[in-house]
């Protein structure tokens, strides 16, 4: 499934708050959802999901590793409760939200433990978030390009990353 050309991001909404925004964007035919761990919210979107009636298939689901959760004895468990909050099985697309600070993870190993997500079943594609070009080197080298879905980026009039 290709992400939707329109989708919901749910950064700062909370509790009723995310559940009316999800549900209504559901409702007009928004079929990709964005949430993250450090967004405190996925449990309540995955109540609006539940509620909504969209069958799972239709949707696009993504969610983020938050950087607490990088090492590989902590990114699959993490994803996990994610899922369980989500009410799903499987997110289309994991994220790495923000590289390690200071690398206390290196990139190699969340990338591996990302990848072992993605061959459990758990997320059907992996990528990261708010890289930097070395660091795409860094990431692309330890799963190859072909494992990485995108580079989600901030993008605005203000912040252009042409760059990246």
């Amino acid at each position: 499934m290709a992400i939707p050309a329109f989708g919901l991001g749910t950064f700062r909404l909370k509790d009723d708050v995310v559940i009316s925004s999800v549900k209504t964007a559901l409702e007009l035919g928004y079929r990709a959802i964005d949430t993250a761990q450090i967004y405190d919210n996925e449990a309540a979107v995955g109540q609006a999901i539940a509620e909504s009636g969209v069958p799972r298939h239709e949707l696009y689901i993504t969610t983020k590793i938050w950087i607490e959760n990088l090492s590989k004895d902590k990114l699959i468990p993490s994803l996990k409760e994610s899922l369980q909050k989500l009410r799903t099985d499987y997110v289309d697309l994991t994220l790495i939200h923000w590289p390690s600070p200071n690398d206390e993870v290196s990139v190699e190993e969340f990338m591996q433990a990302l990848l072992k997500a993605k061959k459990q079943g758990l997320t059907r594609e992996i990528g990261i978030s708010n890289f930097t070009i070395p660091l795409m080197e860094k990431a692309i080298a330890a799963v190859g390009a072909e494992n990485i879905a995108t580079n989600q980026i901030e993008l605005s009039p203000y912040l252009q990353n042409r760059k990246v």
